[in-house]
C-alpha cells in the first residue's frame, strides 16, 4: 500500500513538471526543415568558360570576338523551347556583334527534361582587363511546351581570363663531347601570360637517339613541375655520346605534356639540336678579357679571341653563360666568327648590365666553342672571371682662392658621382711656370657620392703672391680594391693686381727732382764765386811780398 502511494506521488509530481511547460506554450510544433529544397525551377547553372560547347579555351585582355560559354540544365518537369540567353557584363568586356550593352545568344533546340544546354556569346576582351576571375549576370527566357507564354530566370554567371601559355624548350649547352658523360640541361621558358602546370617531358627515341645509335640516357621522363609566366624552368639528362657520332648534329624530339590555364591536358613535340664534336686535348683559341666590369651601368665586355695554332680556324660558333643571374648579356649569347688566321686575334664587344647587388663579387662565364680547323669539327669549353666593382666618378672643379681667417688659401670641391665611396683622398697644390707659390697638401679622407667635399690648401710661400698664378691640383684616392687612382687640374687662380701709386705722387716725386737740382746749381754757383774771389786775393798778398 505504501509502495502504490509513492509510485502515485512520483507520477503527480512529474505531471506537475512536465505537462505546464506544454499546457502554457501557444506555439505550435513544426516539423525541422528538410535538407533538401522543394523551390524547383526550371532552369540551373552548371557552369560557365571561354570556348565552344565542351571545349574550354585560354584567353587574354585584347581578344577579340571569343566564345563565353554558359552551360545549363533542365531541372523542370516539361521540356522547354525558344530558348534565349542576355548577358551583361562588367566594364571592359563587350559584345563582338551588339554595341547595347547586353550581349545576346539563342538555341534553337528544345531542352528536354533533366538534360544540360548551352548559349555561347561572342565578346571582346579590352587590354586593359587583368587577368583574374570575374562575374556577370544572364537573363535566360523560354517557354514550356504545351503551354503557351513566355518564362524567364535571372542567374549570376563566374568566369576567369586565364592568360596563354606559350614555351619554348632549347639546350642549355648545345655542344657534346664524344666518349664521355655529358651534362645535358634543357630549359623549358614560358613567354606567355599564363602558366603550364604540372610539366612532364618524355623522350622520343627518334633521330639518331636511343639504343640504335649508341647514345645512353640516365632516365627518359623528366618532372618539371609549374612554369609560370616570364619565367624558366630545367631539367637535365645524363647522357653518353660514342665516339662514332663525332661531327654529327642530333635532334632528339621531346613530348611535353602539361596543364594550360583552363585545366585542359595539352600534349605537344619539340625538336632540340644538338652538335658532336671531338674533345680538344690542347686549346687552339685563347680567349681574355678585362679582369673588371662596372656595377649598375651599361657597358661593353670585351673578350679577344685569339688563334694560337699555326692553321686557320674557320666557322667559329661561340656561346657565352655568366653563371649569375644578376649579370645579364644584353643580346643573344651566341656569336659567329668566319674565319681567324694563324697567329691572329679578333675582339668581342659584348654589351653587358651587372646588378648592383654582386657588386664586390667575381662572376664566372662558362665559354663554348665550336670551330673548323684542319678539315675537322672541334668544341672547345673554357672559362673566364670577372670582378664587378663601384663605380667611382671623381672630377675636381671650383678651383680659386679665398681668404680664410686672415689666411690665403687655394680652395675647391671634390665630387664623386659614382656609386660607390672612394677612400683616403688627398689633394695637392703644385706651382707651375715660375710661381712663387710652394707645394702643399691636404688629406680630405673619404669621398662619398653625390656630395661635395671642399679643401682649402694655406699658401706657403716666400713673399705674398700677387697677379695670376698657375697652379697644378692633384686629387689621389683608394678604389674598393686598394688600388690607387690620379686625376689633375691645371688652373690659374688669381692673387689680385700689384698696387701702383697714384699721379699726385709721381708729380710730388718730379718736383722733389727740381728741388733738389735747384739746391745743387745754388751751391755749385756760391762755390765757384768763393773761389773767383779767392784768386785776385792770393795775387794781392804776392804782390805785396
Amino acid at each position: 500500500m505504501i509502495y502504490k502511494t509513492i509510485v502515485l506521488a512520483v507520477l503527480l509530481l512529474t505531471g506537475q513538471i512536465i505537462i505546464p511547460s506544454y499546457a502554457t506554450s501557444g506555439e505550435i510544433l513544426t516539423p525541422p526543415v528538410s535538407p533538401f529544397g522543394n523551390d524547383y525551377v526550371d532552369v540551373k547553372l552548371l557552369d560557365t568558360y571561354f570556348g565552344n560547347f565542351g571545349q574550354k579555351i585560354e584567353v587574354e585582355p585584347g581578344d577579340k570576338n571569343v566564345p563565353l560559354t554558359v552551360v545549363f540544365s533542365n531541372s523542370g518537369s516539361q521540356d522547354i523551347s525558344g530558348i534565349q540567353g542576355f548577358l551583361s557584363l562588367p566594364v571592359g568586356f563587350s559584345g563582338a556583334t551588339s554595341s547595347n550593352g547586353l550581349i545576346e545568344a539563342d538555341n534553337a533546340q528544345t531542352a528536354t527534361t533533366g538534360q544540360s544546354f548551352a548559349l555561347t556569346f561572342f565578346v571582346n576582351i579590352d587590354k586593359s582587363i587583368n587577368i583574374h576571375d570575374y562575374s556577370g549576370t544572364v537573363k535566360v527566357t523560354y517557354s514550356r511546351v504545351r503551354e503557351n507564354g513566355e518564362r524567364s530566370t535571372f542567374l549570376d554567371v563566374n568566369f576567369k581570363i586565364t592568360g596563354k601559355s606559350s614555351f619554348n624548350v632549347k639546350a642549355v649547352n648545345p655542344f657534346l663531347i664524344p666518349s664521355s658523360n655529358n651534362d645535358v640541361k634543357i630549359q623549358i621558358s614560358n613567354s606567355g601570360s599564363a602558366p603550364l602546370n604540372n610539366v612532364v617531358v618524355d623522350i622520343l627515341t627518334q633521330n639518331s637517339t636511343g639504343a640504335a645509335s649508341g647514345i645512353v640516357l640516365d632516365q627518359n621522363e623528366w618532372k618539371v613541375g609549374n612554369v609560370l609566366p616570364g619565367s624558366s624552368n630545367t631539367f637535365s639528362i645524363n647522357a653518353f655520346i660514342p665516339q662514332t657520332l663525332i661531327g654529327q648534329t642530333l635532334h632528339p624530339t621531346f613530348k611535353i605534356s602539361y596543364l594550360d590555364g583552363q585545366g585542359n591536358q595539352v600534349t605537344t613535340t619539340r625538336t632540340v639540336d644538338f652538335v658532336v664534336g671531338p674533345a680538344s686535348l690542347t686549346s687552339t683559341i685563347v680567349i681574355s678579357s678585362s679582369p673588371y666590369l662596372l656595377s649598375a651601368v651599361m657597358q661593353n665586355l670585351t673578350l679577344g679571341i685569339e688563334n694560337k695554332s699555326p692553321s686557320k680556324i674557320t666557322n667559329i660558333g661561340i656561346s657565352i653563360k655568366p653563371n649569375s643571374d644578376s649579370l645579364k648579356i644584353l643580346q643573344d649569347n651566341r656569336w659567329f666568327i668566319k674565319e681567324i688566321n694563324p697567329l691572329e686575334k679578333t675582339n668581342l664587344v659584348i654589351p653587358v648590365f651587372a646588378d648592383k647587388s654582386i657588386e664586390g663579387q667575381a662572376v664566372n662565364y662558362d665559354v663554348n666553342i665550336l670551330y673548323t680547323k684542319d678539315g675537322s669539327t672541334v668544341i672547345e669549353k673554357q672559362n673566364f672571371a670577372t670582378y664587378i666593382r663601384g663605380v667611382i666618378d671623381i672630377s675636381v672643379s671650383d678651383i680659386g682662392v679665398s681668404e680664410i681667417a686672415g689666411k690665403k688659401m687655394i680652395i675647391g670641391n671634390v665630387l664623386n658621382q659614382g656609386n660607390v665611396k672612394a677612400q683616403f683622398g688627398q689633394v695637392t697644390v703644385i706651382p707651375l711656370d715660375n710661381s712663387i707659390i710652394k707645394q702643399s697638401s691636404q688629406y680630405i679622407g673619404d669621398i662619398d657620392i653625390d656630395a661635395p667635399v671642399p679643401f682649402n690648401i694655406p699658401i706657403n710661400s716666400d713673399t705674398p703672391p700677387v697677379g695670376d698664378q698657375k697652379v697644378q691640383v692633384t686629387l689621389t684616392w683608394k678604389d674598393t680594391l686598394l688600388q690607387q687612382h690620379t686625376i689633375t687640374e691645371i688652373d690659374i687662380v688669381s692673387f689680385g693686381t700689384p698696387k701702383t701709386q697714384s699721379g699726385d705722387g709721381s708729380n710730388s716725386n718730379q718736383l722733389q727732382i727740381i728741388i733738389l737740382v735747384a739746391i745743387a746749381a745754388g751751391i755749385g754757383g756760391i762755390v765757384f764765386k768763393v773761389r773767383k774771389k779767392k784768386i785776385p786775393l792770393e795775387k794781392k798778398v804776392q804782390e805785396s811780398s
